[in-house]
């Protein structure tokens, strides 16, 4: 059995739509099937697709803690500031 273009699309797109947890789900139950040929495609397609929603969801990550950490120095930056400028206006009162 081989899969038409259009067919190969719509597999696609489904894995696409899916979160990494119902895509483990689905190449787990392959693992225990030991299914045959077109459904090995499936299986390469949800294991790629699975490794770019991991890869997405590490940069993400990354990029959460970047600017996390960013916006916390600036934080800390400003409350110093407003820090010395009352300790300021309570000396000169």
């Amino acid at each position: 059995m081989r899969l038409e273009p259009v067919d190969l699309e719509l597999l696609i797109s489904k894995y696409k739509a899916m979160n990494i947890e119902e895509l483990k789900g689905t190449i787990e139950n392959w693992k225990e099937k030991d299914d045959c040929s077109p459904k090995n495609l499936s299986f390469e397609i949800a294991k790629n697709e699975l490794e770019i929603k991991f890869k997405e969801r590490q940069e993400q990550i990354k990029l959460l803690t970047k600017t996390l950490s960013s916006s916390s120095r600036i934080a800390r930056w400003i409350s110093s500031s407003k820090s010395v400028i009352k300790q300021f206006l309570e000396i000169w009162n």
